[in-house]
């Protein structure tokens, strides 16, 4: 790392700008390459089985390791205030990755149950029935769930706060010391804050995940996941377990990635001032039951959320004052909001993610069917505001 690269270190727009970005390596380009080469060479045979692919100048084979991958998991560990990152080929294959590697045969997991529901399906469907695991799914709010849930076989503890359709927090620092009286270690998945908003692994989180696709990426024109931690060894686990399993992100991805990064923290702050016009007026609105946001004060846990976040994102979910058809029809009428499943581009999102779920499955998640999940993006909260007057004027 040259002097320059250690002061960038100390400010995140700095990291995001010229971290890790050794220029006179690449010709004084001050945008990187994409290195799209599968494999690199050596002078002699010795120097190849000599090689230590830990070394961040050393690289041998694509699936192992690339440049261009190698500067952005830099600056996101960097961001995280980790000593490694590790960059795969989407979100669920760094938490799958995460799972393997923390656990075995037998293990026990406490999960979140409002998780991302691929995650849950992975552990339902995968490690229940293949590896013979247990999970145990809390609720989350009061830290006397996880001392109930927790046992000598727990190995891993996994926290999405705020969740991502209700939005509701987790006392991190709480749960951390829980897991760590017990051996167990904890990931989060911090997409909906970024690191520019919460730091978890100060606060003793083991492995930090985000999806590149979402704030990091910023465009919504790429998939991938990364992991992050304070601890080398671990890092150096998974990168060894990410080799073997095959998930590195691809070198354009990773570039796309860079690119993201360049804008990460005006592109959250313009999505964090949309999205608290949106909540208030929606929170204000006659024809609105509800509103998720711990932006808002009327959030139950806002008070947790001060003490864990420096800021929210464009992500909130409401509720109407009516019928599920009725939702429907809202999330129908919407002309700039456009109806998908994802969030964190530049554009506006709107969805229904526990349409089709029973009604049993709805209330163990905390909503109904009827709930509608908004990303603002960056269309300007006056003309989201004005889709949204509309769209409701109509029920």
């Amino acid at each position: 790392m040259t002097q320059s690269n250690s002061e960038y270190k100390k400010d995140s727009k700095l990291i995001t700008a010229h971290y890790a970005e050794n220029y006179e390596h690449y010709y004084n380009a001050i945008v990187p390459p994409i290195f799209m080469n599968s494999l690199n060479v050596f002078e002699h045979i010795d120097a190849y089985y000599d090689c230590d692919t830990k070394d961040i100048n050393t690289y041998v084979y694509g699936r192992v390791q690339n440049p261009t991958v190698r500067i952005v998991e830099e600056k996101i560990a960097a961001l995280e205030h980790g000593a490694k990152a590790a960059l795969f080929a989407s979100g669920m294959a760094a938490t799958t990755t995460a799972i393997l590697s923390t656990c075995k045969m037998g293990s026990n997991v406490v999960c979140l149950r409002n998780a991302y529901g691929p995650v849950k399906t992975f552990l339902d469907n995968y490690c229940v029935k293949h590896m013979g695991m247990t999970v145990t799914y809390v609720k989350g709010d009061l830290l006397e769930e996880y001392e109930q849930a927790v046992t000598d076989k727990t190995d891993l503890i996994m926290l999405e706060s705020p969740s991502s359709v209700v939005f509701s927090l987790q006392d991190i620092r709480g749960v951390v010391k829980i897991a760590h009286q017990h051996g167990a270690k904890t990931i989060i998945d911090n997409t909906f804050c970024t690191p520019i908003y919460q730091q978890p692994l100060d606060m003793g989180v083991d492995l930090v995940m985000h999806t590149l696709s979402k704030y990091m990426g910023g465009h919504s024109d790429l998939i991938g996941g990364v992991l992050a931690s304070k601890d080398e060894d671990l890092m150096n686990y998974m990168l060894d377990q990410r080799e073997l399993i095959g998930g590195i992100i691809g070198p354009v991805e990773a570039w796309l990635v860079l690119r993201g990064l360049r804008s990460l923290e005006v592109r959250v702050a313009q999505h964090n001032q949309t999205a608290l016009k949106v909540a208030k007026y929606l929170e204000n609105h006659p024809k609105v039951k509800r509103v998720y946001y711990p932006g808002l004060k009327s959030h139950p846990q806002y008070e947790l959320m001060k003490t864990q976040q420096t800021g929210n994102t464009g992500l909130l979910s409401f509720e109407i004052n009516g019928t599920v058809e009725q939702a429907k029809a809202v999330v129908n009428n919407l002309s700039i909001f456009k109806i998908g499943v994802s969030w964190g581009g530049f554009e506006s999102l709107a969805c229904m993610p526990q349409l089709r779920l029973d009604e049993k499955t709805c209330n163990w998640l905390g909503a109904g069917q009827g709930i509608i999940r908004l990303h603002c993006g960056l269309e300007g909260a006056e003309n989201l505001i004005a889709d949204l007057a509309s769209a409701l004027e109509k029920i």
